[in-house]
């Protein structure tokens, strides 16, 4: 694809993107309300009718086929020839995934299903034709009508697409249930901001050298201006004592001869009188240079000052076209709590507040994942069935809230529901289980709470979709510390729980709090600063007993960092979060804040438990950006390794284990057969989501993966293995795709080996010898 291509096929997907949004929260509006207005069912035919348009403009027939259809739909109900029926929105729901499933497609450069667009338009057909019968003749299941969550490739897909950044002026949005439209404007590529942000990166650190300089320089105004008043004090009282002073010999010898004159009427000077005045004369020019210099300097620090304000009101305004309001990104939850709601036969109404809080365009990339998990877990294990809801005296109607709020340089998202609230017993049972801690240990309820948030921790006996995909809350602190960002969590027994998450508003230029440790300097943001103290002025507090009750944790990070011990105590403590309980950092010295720009690092430091990149100081120096997220329990020796012994049985390690993962019986079964033939101990997962289940509580020699698989794909699968260093095995993908695309990207992803299906069973077993080689074992 050309040049010129890829730039209009990058319009395309944004121009995309935004009309799917569109048709999405009218449909999902049209549900609720039970019919939809003249100018909405415009906005919709009009949406389907450009996406149309779009799709024939970049040769994507398939898209353009199943829009065409839609667009017949919404003219047909326009035009009142047809009543929008459950079915209806199902069908077109079910549409508007598969045109989705296209693009994502065409964007990974993957082929395209060639069923795809006939299930669009069959489904399409079968709801109009159903509408055509009495309902009760219909004898379609709750399980045909209902629309599964979106599977993990189409949240990618909706993540990487939906609402891209560079819309200026000229985007639908939804904001709650409406579906507005800006005033005209521009649209600018993202590529284009993200420069314009770089640029006004590089002119912060200059900034900031100007400002340092700009400090030494104000010293220097300051001695030159006391040594020259200094000069002038001298220069005066000897000018005031020897300017007009008659020498006493002259005087005694001509006082005879002046006679009639006055002293003061007969000038006559030596030298030292000479000098004296012309010592003046010097001063006078000096010190009128003096004041020309102050007058400079002043003007200079007004101008710095001002080089400072503009810099900041720039950064705040380009910064702004990189945001969208947070009611966007809720608004693409309506269509998951519909679906988890329908799937689990619950009743839930989804609540937004603070929709129009602007958050940074990164900052809401990154954020769906997390707030989905979550929410997903709302449904897992806390909102109770209707039932249940009753036998309670609770409304039988379930609510989930997500909320916005602006909180100074921060913003503050959090998600609330009303359901049973955290079990602690039951996280405190499965952290015996995986032995995070033992049975008599004595933790806390916020010590509990904080429990799901360790690798490995899973309440879920069973793998769903709705369940978290099996995966701990643990992905999501991991998230939010990439982002910066806190969490926070409350829960009522029977009343419910609240996640409070807290992250800076830009992730480009970052204002950060700047520290020295054992002479070395770091920076922390200071969105994650909750107060800095001073620990000698604390300790007198304590000594008259106006501390509080509840001290926090101190870590010293000269222990932690391995830095050399000072004789001198820690001067200041930085209470921050870590696992969402506060924890109190020891340094030296706190010398001041600035705004900066923060460099994450690349793949190979990229685990580093303590920092997560460097910042560039005026000066050209680098500085770590210290990351508390972890620093709770990487301290300690439970961290990485459980307390209590989870080996398994001998029995179970004599034979080297592996994992086949496919969604064919078929496939499962033979090659389970095939390797216990051989002594091998086989495991069988029907999908990514299953296998990374098993993986929890197995250790394996070797993974077998299918790459097209329902709720996680195989290559959805690898990148989730390579992401956990403690689940690094051998994987050998077994597929019928044999194209080089496929090899290539699943090698990328990290698999070692890759076989074609239908495939031979020496090749088979010569890959999984190849595997258990690497952990010295052998068939």
């Amino acid at each position: 694809m050309g040049t010129l291509q890829d730039s209009v096929f990058s319009f395309f997907v944004e121009e995309a993107a935004e009309h799917i949004s569109v048709l999405e929260a009218g449909l999902l509006e049209m549900e609720i309300v039970g019919s939809a207005g003249s100018e909405d069912m415009e906005a919709l035919f009009r949406a389907a009718h450009t996406l149309k348009g779009s799709a024939s403009l970049v040769k994507m027939t398939s898209v353009g086929a199943i829009s065409h259809r839609m667009e017949d739909l919404f003219e047909a109900v326009r035009d009142g020839k047809l009543i929008v029926s459950p079915l209806h929105i199902d069908a077109l729901l079910f549409a508007l995934d598969q045109i989705r499933n296209l693009i994502r497609y065409k964007v990974e450069g993957l082929d395209e299903p060639a069923d795809v667009v006939a299930l669009a338009l069959t489904r399409l057909d079968s709801a109009e034709k159903a509408e055509e019968q009495p309902l009760e003749k219909q004898n379609i299941s709750h399980q045909q009508r209902q629309i599964q969550p979106a599977s993990p490739a189409e949240e990618s897909y909706a993540k990487a697409t939906v609402d891209q950044p560079g819309f200026v002026g000229s985007e639908r949005r939804a904001l709650g249930r409406r579906v507005e439209e800006t005033t005209a404007g521009i649209r600018v590529s993202a590529e284009k901001i993200e420069s314009l942000m770089g640029l006004i990166g590089e002119v912060t650190v200059t900034k900031n050298h100007l400002v340092d300089q700009f400090v030494q320089v104000e010293r220097m105004r300051e001695e030159i201006e006391f040594v020259g008043q200094r000069l002038l004090r001298e220069v005066t009282q000897f000018s005031d004592r020897y300017d007009y002073t008659l020498p006493t010999q002259v005087a005694q010898q001509n006082n005879a001869e002046i006679g009639d004159f006055q002293e003061l009427e007969f000038d006559r000077y030596d030298d030292l009188n000479l000098f004296s005045r012309k010592l003046r004369e010097i001063t006078n020019d000096v010190s009128e240079g003096l004041r020309g210099l102050s007058e400079f300097f002043g003007a200079f620090g007004r101008d710095v000052s001002s080089l400072d304000r503009m810099t900041d009101e720039i950064k705040e305004r380009i910064s702004e076209i990189r945001t969208v309001p947070a009611g966007t990104l809720f608004q693409r939850f309506n269509r998951s709590v519909r679906d988890m709601a329908r799937g689990l036969d619950m009743d839930v109404e989804l609540f937004v507040l603070g929709g129009e809080t602007l958050i940074d365009r990164v900052v809401y990339d990154g954020l769906f994942d997390p707030l989905l998990h979550i929410v997903r877990n709302s449904f897992a294990h806390g909102i109770e069935s209707v039932a249940e809801r009753k036998r309670l005296g609770k409304p039988e109607k379930a609510s989930i809230w997500l909320t916005a709020e602006r909180r100074g340089n921060t913003v503050e998202i959090s998600v609330r529901d009303d359901g049973r609230g955290i079990d602690l017993v039951g996280v405190r049972k499965r952290a015996i289980e995986k032995g995070f801690i033992t049975i008599e240990d004595r933790l806390s309820e916020r010590e509990l709470i904080q429990m799901i948030f360790r690798p490995g921790f899973s309440t879920t006996a069973e793998v769903d979709a709705t369940s978290g995909r099996g995966v701990g809350m643990n992905v999501v602190m991991d998230r939010l510390a990439s982002l910066n960002g806190t969490i926070d969590v409350e829960t009522v027994k029977g009343q419910g729980s609240t996640f409070r998450l807290r992250l800076p508003l830009s992730l480009v230029i970052v204002n950060i709090i700047r520290f020295e440790v054992a002479g070395q300097m770091f920076v922390l943001p200071s969105a994650l600063v909750n107060e800095i103290q001073d620990l000698e002025f604390e300790q007198r507090k304590k000594l008259r007993g106006e501390a509080s009750e509840e001290a926090p944790e101190q870590i010293d990070l000269r222990e932690l960092f391995n830095l050399p011990q000072g004789e001198e105590p820690s001067g200041y403590g930085i209470l921050t979060q870590s696992e969402g309980i506060q924890i109190l950092l020891l340094v030296d010295k706190v010398l001041g804040q600035e705004d900066t720009v923060i460099k994450p690092f690349g793949s190979f430091l990229r685990e580093l438990p303590y920092f997560s990149g460097t910042s560039l100081a005026g000066d050209g120096s680098m500085r770590l950006v210290v990351n508390p997220a972890r620093m709770k329990y990487h301290k300690t020796e439970g961290f990485d390794a459980p307390l209590a012994s989870s080996a398994a049985p001998l029995e179970s390690q004599s034979a080297p284990k592996v994992l086949i993962v496919d969604d064919s019986l078929s496939v499962r079964k033979y090659a389970s057969m095939l390797l216990a033939a051989k002594g091998l101990k086989v495991l069988t997962a029907a999908d990514g989501l299953e296998a990374l289940a098993l993986l929890e509580n197995e250790d394996v020699d070797s993974i077998i993966t299918d790459l097209e698989m329902p709720h996680m794909h195989g290559y959805e699968l690898l990148a989730e293995l390579q992401r956990r260093p403690d689940w690094q095995v051998p994987i050998a993908v077994l597929s019928s795709r044999a194209g080089e695309q496929h090899q290539l990207k699943a090698i990328k992803l990290g698999a070692t080996d890759y076989l074609v299906k239908p495939f031979e069973e020496d090749s088979l077993l010569a890959v999984i010898n190849k595997h258990l080689a690497i952990n010295g074992k052998a068939l």
